[in-house]
């Protein structure tokens, strides 16, 4: 890429591919970012939609600083960076970790053991997290869990 090579976009998608298929989802989604700095001459609409792509994957993982330079990656392409404030519907570091024992199928009161809290906090917590992704049920947060937290 440093080199203008033409096959840079290329071999970078390769290797979103591989880290994909290998199940690394942080370094898929760090990739993203040299790659749409690459395509942002030639194809700005893909370069924007590939920042996109990073940003939310990146949030979503709780990579904060790195989302944030997708974002202004994002802006100066043209596009908003960011619908709302950069913290809506965000999860926080500790919202994270309850979410992860939600999925693990914990009540409040064994949450707030595991974390050392109160289970006031941990209930807390708990409705922030129903709040933020639009989950009504324990069982839904769960599945999101497992679905967007995986093994840690």
């Amino acid at each position: 890429m440093a080199r203008g090579d033409a096959a840079a976009a290329s071999e970078l998608q390769k290797a979103i591919n591989y880290f994909a298929v290998l199940g690394l989802r942080l370094d898929a989604a760090r990739s993203r970012l040299p790659l749409a700095r690459t395509l942002a001459s030639e194809s700005p609409e893909i370069a924007i939609d590939t920042a996109r792509q990073a940003r939310n994957e990146l949030d979503a993982l709780g990579d904060s600083r790195e989302a944030d330079i997708a974002a202004a990656l994002m802006r100066s392409l043209g596009a908003k960076g960011r619908a709302g404030p950069r913290a809506a519907g965000l999860l926080t570091q500790r919202e994270i970790e309850v979410l992860r024992l939600l999925g693990e199928g914990l009540t409040n009161a064994e949450i707030a053991a595991r974390l050392f809290i109160s289970p006031k906090t941990a209930e807390h917590h708990v409705s922030r997290i129903f709040a933020k992704l639009g989950l009504a049920k324990r069982s839904e947060a769960a599945a999101y869990a497992v679905r967007h937290l995986g093994a840690e």
